[in-house]
């Protein structure tokens, strides 16, 4: 549950960063609400509103996420969100920050 709430927050951060989702960002967002299940998309969602109140929150949270097949995983879709139009430079920063954080390389 931990690494679906981090995959939700990511890419809410991904799509705020821009301050709206595109067509193609929204389309793939739902791709992840459809393989996650709507039901538990929407249950991460909420926590995920709950929680995760500030940037210095959702990092503390982010350094828990500790299996790397998890993060790998995280980061490519999240990425994959990101890149349905241009990177922003406010996408950009968090994608960036995560992947150094977490030690993920994108290749």
């Amino acid at each position: 549950r931990d690494e679906r709430m981090a995959l939700l927050a990511l890419m809410e951060q991904v799509v705020v960063a821009d301050h709206a989702a595109s067509p193609d960002e929204a389309e793939r967002i739902t791709d992840v609400a459809t393989a996650m299940g709507e039901a538990e998309y929407q249950n991460c969602l909420d926590e995920v509103e709950k929680r995760f109140v500030d940037d210095e929150t959702l990092k503390e949270f982010l350094k828990t996420i500790t299996r790397q097949g998890a993060r790998e995983l995280i980061v490519g879709t999240v990425l994959n969100v990101a890149m349905a139009d241009t990177v922003s430079v406010g996408e950009e920063s968090v994608l960036d920050w995560v992947k150094n954080e977490w030690g993920v390389e994108v290749k």
